[in-house]
């Protein structure tokens, strides 16, 4: 028997939603590599259905993905384009961030879903089909400026938001929306 003490570390705890891993790697990306790293995801109307287009961008390194079906599908097919040409995450611990492995249904908390369907149906109904809704993640200090929301339709129209999570934003976004278009 010996009489060494183990140190065990606790272990990252994976976080419930897809896009709060997204945040988090983002979060990483700031602090280890590039202050000035963040996410953009768009999603425009195109032949009757919504598509996505998602960015992750860092010093000047970008890997973009566009004309994806959902937000789960172009959240997946960035982390394969990050995953598959950088090394992001230089410990185990670490990399229990990561935005892999999460069910379609477990990508957005069932309240951010809501608003930002919310957000959507006021768009089409509003601006037909021109339109754009952007939101844009950083992970600055100021939290109640980290995520940035924006709507761009036809006949001049842009209105913005923000908040400090994309629920938020998308609140921002909606109440500013509402009350211009």
């Amino acid at each position: 028997m010996s009489d060494e003490t183990l140190r065990a570390q606790p272990t990252a705890r994976r976080p419930d939603y897809g896009f709060q891993a997204w945040q988090a790697t983002i979060g990483y990306i700031s602090q280890v590599y590039s202050p000035d790293a963040m996410l953009t995801l768009s999603l425009y109307p195109a032949a009757g259905a919504v598509r996505w287009r998602a960015a992750a961008s860092w010093g000047q390194v970008l890997e973009e993905v566009d004309d994806r079906p959902s937000l789960p599908a172009v959240l997946r097919d960035l982390w394969r384009e990050v995953d598959g040409n950088h090394t992001i995450f230089k410990s185990l611990e670490a990399a229990a961030r990561r935005p892999v492995k999460y069910d379609d249904s477990r990508w957005l908390d069932p309240d951010t879903q809501a608003a930002l369907d919310r957000l959507v149906a006021l768009a089409a109904r509003r601006c037909g089909a021109d339109w754009r809704l952007t939101f844009v993640y950083q992970p600055i200090e100021n939290p109640s400026l980290r995520v940035q929301a924006r709507l761009a339709a036809r006949g001049g129209v842009h209105v913005g938001g923000r908040g400090g999570s994309l629920r938020e934003a998308c609140h921002d976004l909606f109440r500013n929306a509402a009350g211009s278009l």
